[in-house]
């Protein structure tokens, strides 16, 4: 994922409404060592969460759950120095039940069973841990500067300023003002030759959930059809750490005396939000099976609390500063788009099978939106909304599975999906599309089933420090690696 710009100001934006709309599946074993090819396929707890025709396969009452290790691997490449972090966690990715109920055969009907289910499947996890680090010739106090000078601000007004950010940097002795001049100005020395250096670390924690609850049925053994109402939630906690280091030149007028300083940004955000999806699968020939489904547009009821510090240093210790600011809070609304999916399964006789599926979203019909709750005049989002309009475009992700049986118990599977990049080519620098690889083996026998996987995804990104007009981009490479197993059980 790219990230373009970069704000002073805690605020809901574009690239807050991408993170939840570009979704990167996690679930069973199975599922994610086929590449989430499954739609055409189902009788797995993650296929009916994409397509609820799948829940039909089943003619077994069904539970399983899913456990998974991921470790996020992060390189950033800062004005030509790179570093990396990475973060471990463990986490349930999936778990699940279907309830099968056989129709009396005493009716004349083609309609064999029906299946209720209910389902909780990971759609993205937000752990991660990234180090940035090198040297520039601006400071992020001349963003803070440039700003206050840009909306006006000067000494009288200066309390009016922004209590999470310039108030605070200024309280922190970090910014002067130039009476002469009539403008504010960062505390350092800009003729000091040496380069400032710069280190920035975000950990991010974290995941988007969803939780399904399913009815289906079974036609004749040829037509699935299928219908769920989903409850995602979101929990999405970030901390990032900007220290500027100044190396002081004794030969230079010590007035400007900063040594270093530390901005401090802390964001928890939670959303809780309904969906409805519509899909079928339909077997024509005995080797080949379809399906569609239909996602609706998510409506998210969101909560965003944040607060900031700043520690600043100086050659007189005297003067050093810390100020950590009010905790803020701010509800609104966000509306994630619809999915459309297509996929078909070939049958090798009873050996295994090839998958292929197909999957359309739009991210520019991202859209933020007041809370329901929201006074008369409130914010109305409409340049945040146009701005996603201008830089997401509607992308494809295709995947790819095989499975073959190896023995009449054991298996052994791949997958392969591509997200395309969610931005209009003309925008970012770099290719911000996905890959996922996997692979895996399965057991199973009449009542239980036991799967394995490991799952390299991996993708580009692209952000900046403070403004981009005074600061390089920073270029990250994220690998994520997941080691998941799934137990399942038949009754």
């Amino acid at each position: 994922m790219g990230i373009l710009l970069a704000n002073f100001a805690y605020s809901q934006n574009e690239t807050d409404a991408l993170r939840y709309s570009y979704l990167n599946y996690n679930g069973t074993a199975r599922y994610s060592g086929l590449g989430g090819a499954m739609g055409a396929l189902g009788a797995d707890m993650s296929a009916i969460s994409m397509n609820p025709a799948g829940a039909g396969r089943y003619s077994r009452s069904d539970f399983s759950f899913t456990g998974d290790v991921t470790v996020a691997r992060v390189k950033a490449t800062f004005n030509g120095n790179q570093a990396q972090d990475l973060k471990g966690n463990f986490n349930i990715s999936n778990i699940g039940a279907v309830f099968v109920k056989p129709l009396s055969i005493e009716k004349p009907t083609m309609w064999r069973y029906y299946q209720v289910g209910i389902t909780s499947s990971r759609t993205n996890d937000f752990h991660s841990r990234t180090l940035a680090e090198g040297n520039n010739s601006n400071s992020m106090l001349d963003a803070f500067s440039g700003l206050l000078n840009s909306e006006g601000f000067d000494l009288s007004s200066i309390d009016n300023a922004s209590p999470f950010y310039e108030r605070l940097v200024y309280d922190a002795q970090l910014l002067g003002y130039d009476n002469t001049e009539n403008e504010f100005f960062g505390w350092y020395d800009p003729s000091n030759p040496t380069p400032i250096r710069h280190v920035r670390e975000t950990v991010t924690r974290g995941a988007q959930y969803q939780t399904d609850i399913t009815l289906s049925g079974n036609y004749n053994g040829k037509l699935y059809v299928g219908g769920s109402i989903g409850f995602p939630r979101i929990r999405y906690n970030s901390s990032t750490v900007h220290t500027e280091i100044f190396n002081i030149d004794s030969n230079i007028d010590a007035t400007y005396d900063t040594k270093e300083f530390s901005f401090t940004e802390e964001l928890k955000t939670e959303g809780n939000g309904i969906n409805a999806k519509i899909g079928l699968i339909y077997l024509p020939v005995q080797w080949l099976r379809v399906g569609v489904s239909l996602h609706t547009p998510t409506r998210y009821s969101m909560n965003d609390s944040y607060s900031t510090a700043i520690a600043s240093r100086f050659v007189a210790d005297s003067f050093d500063q810390d100020f950590t600011s009010d905790v803020g809070g701010f509800d609104y609304r966000l509306i994630t788009p619809g999915r459309v999916t297509a996929s078909a399964a070939f049958l090798l006789k009873k050996r295994g099978f090839l998958t292929l599926e197909y999957e359309y979203v739009d991210y520019g019909n991202s859209t933020l939106k007041e809370a329901a709750a929201a006074a008369a005049g409130a914010y109305d989002f409409d340049l945040e909304n146009s701005t996603s309009e201008s830089i997401y475009r509607g992308a494809s992700i295709i995947k790819a599975g095989a499975e073959f049986r190896v023995t009449n118990n054991w298996t052994v599977r791949g997958g392969y999906a591509f997200y395309e990049s969610p931005f209009k080519e003309d925008i970012n620098s770099i290719d911000a599309s996905r890959t996922n690889v996997s692979g895996g083996l399965g057991y199973k026998n009449a009542n239980f089933s036991l799967d394995f996987t490991y799952l390299r995804s991996a993708t580009k990104s692209q952000s900046f420090m403070y403004d981009p007009a005074l600061v390089p981009e920073t270029n990250m490479t994220t690998a994520i690696s997941n080691f998941m197993v799934t137990a399942g059980f038949r009754f």
